[in-house]
């Protein structure tokens, strides 16, 4: 296992930013950085101290830092609330493996969650609930930062109607890693976004930060695991969706429903059931969708 407080990095001095000017002051804040040993990473990276209590691996480039970090995981090397950034990703990716535009400057981001409690409300309730947490956790973190944010169901993150991140959760030999991107510095044009997608892109506003993506992971890491923990600890499941159906995006409003290539209809967004489903009200009655596409309307 790598140290805590520890992040790596490619061969860069603190007045060679990496891909955008935003990793500058990263950079000089989380330096000064020593060469890494060579069986913990792969040779050529650096290391620096002061980052967040977990360990934090930072690239210069690499292809996806969800491959990165369960690579991390998988030698052992990279434990819960660990986590990848990386300044360029060459493949990211979105749901339903959709490739991610991973510009410059934005947070590009792998993080290790820890496993779910063996015993209480929680513990068969979580891997139903998992995407809607780190929804949660996430928009907490952020609202401390002075954005005002809802989630798209079920992992689409939304400022003023436009899709400012996204987070996808893959599991890893029993190891859920959630990948996160924001957009911090840029966002596609709406002539660049796939002609199926839900809403357009915008560049997040955090009136209350203005450093770089290392910054923010830090404040991801070290805020997200205590509002994670407390949840777990004092909020049951039940009581969670009703304070995440605050957060939903359309809630109470009529939405179009895309299921499949062929299906799509209008419905009532009327929330949440237990298991993290969206309910949905039409013709007199109620369904649940665990699988679709929801668009404005």
């Amino acid at each position: 296992m790598l140290p805590q407080g520890i992040f790596l990095m490619d061969p860069v001095t603190a007045d060679e930013p990496p891909v955008h000017p935003l990793w500058q002051g990263d950079l000089r804040e989380y330096g000064p950085w020593t060469p890494a040993d060579r069986d913990a990473v792969p040779a050529g990276w650096l290391m620096g101290g002061g980052l967040a209590n977990g360990t934090v691996v930072v690239a210069r480039s690499c292809t996806s830092t969800m491959e990165l970090a369960a690579r991390l995981v998988a030698d052992g090397r990279l434990g819960p609330w660990g986590a990848v950034v990386c300044a360029r990703q060459t493949r990211g990716r979105g749901q339903l493996r959709r490739p991610w535009a991973s510009l410059a400057g934005n947070l590009h981001a792998s993080i290790v969650l820890p496993p779910a409690p063996a015993t209480g409300t929680w513990a068969k309730a979580l891997s139903d609930l998992l995407p809607l947490v780190v929804g949660h956790v996430f928009s907490e973190v952020l609202s401390g930062l002075g954005a005002e944010l809802r989630i798209k169901w079920p992992n689409d993150i939304l400022q003023d109607g436009r899709k400012v991140g996204g987070m996808l959760i893959e599991e890893r030999n029993g190891t859920s890693i959630v990948g996160v991107g924001l957009n911090l510095a840029d966002c596609p044009d709406d002539s660049q976004m796939r002609e199926d997608r839900s809403v357009p892109a915008a560049k997040i506003r955090l009136p209350f930060f203005s450093s770089g993506p290392a910054a923010l992971i830090d404040q991801l890491v070290n805020h997200g695991e205590s509002v994670y923990a407390v949840m777990l600890d004092e909020i049951p499941p039940p009581r969670f969706i009703s304070m995440f159906e605050s957060k939903l995006a359309w809630f109470g409003r009529t939405i179009l429903v895309k299921e499949g290539d062929d299906s799509s209809y209008e419905a009532l967004l009327a929330g949440l059931s237990l298991d993290g489903g969206l309910v949905l009200r039409r013709d007199g009655g109620e369904s649940v969708l665990y699988s679709g596409s929801i668009f404005p309307l």
